[in-house]
């Protein structure tokens, strides 16, 4: 009796999770969230400041790094994101 009252939560959380992953916003916000985890990442910055030329202060860095996320936000939700939620039948 226990088991099927475990089993019917476990079907029922699965439901609401899709229900709200079919919601727009909810992608947008996951897609941005692991971006924002990549691009924010120390190890990120730290390649950066190896790739620049000339040595930048940490406030240019973030800012080069919100640059970077908004780019990488639009042509990823747009090339790589969106292309392959509709083949998966997401959206």
């Amino acid at each position: 009796m226990m088991d099927k009252s475990v089993g019917s939560v476990v079907k029922g959380a699965k439901s609401v999770v899709l229900d709200q992953w079919r919601k727009r916003m909810v992608q947008l916000s996951v897609y941005a969230a692991v971006l924002f985890y990549i691009v924010a990442n120390p190890a990120v910055f730290k390649f950066m400041m190896s790739l620049l030329p000339v040595k930048v202060t940490q406030l240019n860095l973030l800012a080069l790094h919100s640059v970077l996320f908004g780019v990488l936000m639009y042509f990823g939700t747009m090339f790589v994101f969106d292309p392959l939620l509709k083949d998966i039948g997401a959206i």
